[in-house]
C-alpha cells in the first residue's frame, strides 16, 4: 500500500521492495542488509530489530527521522525507543514487551487462582503446581530472546543494564538479586532446558503453567491451544520489591539512504507504512502493541479485544530501549547473556560466579 501511495503522489518515482524470507530473524536481516551494503547496494529504508539501533547508528550513520511526517495519531512516546542522544532514528512499527502467559487451568488444579506478580510468587506457585501435576511448570527464555528478560529483570530491580560508557552495569547486589530467579528455577527443577521455540510448544500443549514470553506470540498460542485449556496474558512478574521497567522488542523503520533527496521520499514512505489500518492488521495477526491511537480504536471493535490477544492492544505503558551495546558487540554480548542464563538454570552455577564472569566477558568485547 505504501509503495502505491508514494508512486501515485510522485509520478515517475519507482519504489523497489525487497522482502526477507519468512522466518528471518532480526540478526539474519541485519546480516543480509550489511552484505547488500558491502556489495554496493545500500537500501534507503530498512526494517531493524529495535535492540539493534545502536549497531546501525555506530556503524552506518543513518539519517535522523523526520518525525513531522508521522500521522497525528502515531503514539509519539514510542519514539523514545528509537532515539539515541536526543536524535530519533527509528519509528517503531511492531512493539512487544516481556509478559507472562499463564495456563490458568493448570494453576487452578493446584488451588491457585491469582496471577503471580513477583518472582517469589512465581516460584512458590510453580512448586505447588509441580507437586500437583508432576510437570516442570516454568519456562523463561534461555536462548534467542533471553537478553530481553535479563534486561527486564535487571532494570525492574533498579540496576543498570548498560552503563553510559558501554560496559555492563549489572554486577551489583541489585543486578545479581534480579537474576537469582534463574538459579532458583534450575535448582528446584522447575524448568526444562528447551529452546525458545520449543517453550512456546510446551505452553501451547498444556505442559507449562508459567511461560515468560512476548505478546507477539499470543496469536500463535491461541491457534495452537484452541479450547484445550484456559490461559491468559498478564504483566511480567518482577523481582520482589521492584517496579516494572520493560525493554521494547519488535521492529521499526529507519532511513538509511545516503542521498538527501531519496531520504526525504523515504521518510514519507515510512509514514505511509505506519498507516493505522496497516498497524491494526499487523496487531490482529501477531498481537503486537499498536503504535497508533487510531489503530487502537479499530482494535477495540475486534472480537478478540477481551481475549489474551487484547493484552497488547490495551497496553498503555512506555517501554525503554532494548539492548544498547555499542558497535559490533551486540551479537557476542547476547550470546554471553544466553550462556550466563544457561549456566545458572542448567548447570547450577551460582549467580555471583555467573554474573561476574559474564560481565568480564561483555566488557572485554564492548571496550575493544
Amino acid at each position: 500500500m505504501a509503495k502505491e501511495q508514494l508512486e501515485k503522489k510522485y509520478p515517475g518515482l519507482t519504489v523497489e521492495l525487497r522482502a526477507a524470507p519468512e522466518g528471518t530473524s532480526y540478526d539474519e536481516l541485519t546480516q543480509q542488509v550489511v552484505a547488500d551494503i558491502q556489495a554496493g547496494s545500500r537500501p534507503d529504508v530498512i526494517m531493524l530489530g529495535l535492540d539493534q539501533l545502536r549497531f546501525w547508528v555506530d556503524n552506518y550513520s543513518p539519517r535522523p527521522l523526520d518525525t513531522s511526517v508521522l500521522k497525528d495519531s502515531y503514539r509519539k512516546n514510542f519514539l523514545d525507543v528509537g532515539t539515541i542522544n536526543g536524535t530519533t532514528y527509528v519509528a517503531p512499527f511492531q512493539i512487544s514487551v516481556p509478559v507472562l502467559f499463564t495456563n490458568t487451568t493448570m494453576a487452578g488444579q493446584a488451588g491457585i487462582d491469582e496471577l503471580p506478580t513477583t518472582h517469589s510468587q512465581v516460584i512458590s506457585d510453580a512448586e505447588k503446581i509441580k507437586e500437583k501435576t508432576g510437570k516442570k511448570p516454568v519456562q523463561i527464555p534461555r536462548d534467542t530472546i533471553a537478553w530481553g528478560f535479563v534486561q527486564a529483570f535487571i532494570q525492574s530491580n533498579g540496576a543498570r543494564y548498560v552503563n553510559d560508557d558501554g560496559t555492563a552495569g549489572f554486577d551489583t547486589p541489585q543486578g545479581r538479586e534480579a537474576l537469582e530467579i534463574y538459579r532458583t528455577i534450575g535448582e528446584k527443577g522447575l524448568q526444562n532446558p528447551v529452546s525458545w521455540q520449543d517453550s512456546i510448544k510446551e505452553f501451547s500443549s498444556g505442559q507449562v503453567a508459567y511461560f515468560f514470553g512476548t505478546p507477539a506470540v499470543a496469536a500463535t498460542v491461541k491457534k495452537a491451544v484452541g479450547d484445550s485449556f484456559d490461559w491468559t496474558v498478564s504483566d511480567m512478574p518482577v523481582p520482589d520489591g521492584g517496579t516494572a521497567n520493560l525493554p521494547a522488542g519488535g521492529n521499526g523503520w529507519m532511513v538509511l539512504s545516503d542521498d538527501a533527496c531519496r531520504a526525504a521520499y523515504s521518510s514519507e514512505m515510512i509514514s505511509d507504512m505506519l498507516d493505522p489500518q496497516v498497524i491494526a492488521s499487523s496487531a490482529r495477526e501477531n498481537s503486537y502493541i499498536p503504535v497508533d491511537t487510531a489503530a487502537q480504536d479499530m482494535l477495540r471493535q475486534d472480537a478478540d479485544y477481551d481475549s489474551p490477544l487484547g493484552y497488547a492492544w490495551k497496553y498503555e505503558g512506555t517501554p525503554s530501549a532494548g539492548g544498547g551495546w555499542p558497535g559490533q558487540s551486540m551479537g557476542r554480548v547476547n550470546q554471553t547473556l544466553q550462556d550466563m542464563v544457561q549456566q545458572m538454570t542448567d548447570q547450577g552455577r551460582s549467580v555471583d560466579e555467573a554474573v561476574s564472569d559474564a560481565v568480564k566477558k561483555i566488557n572485554g568485547v564492548t571496550q575493544q
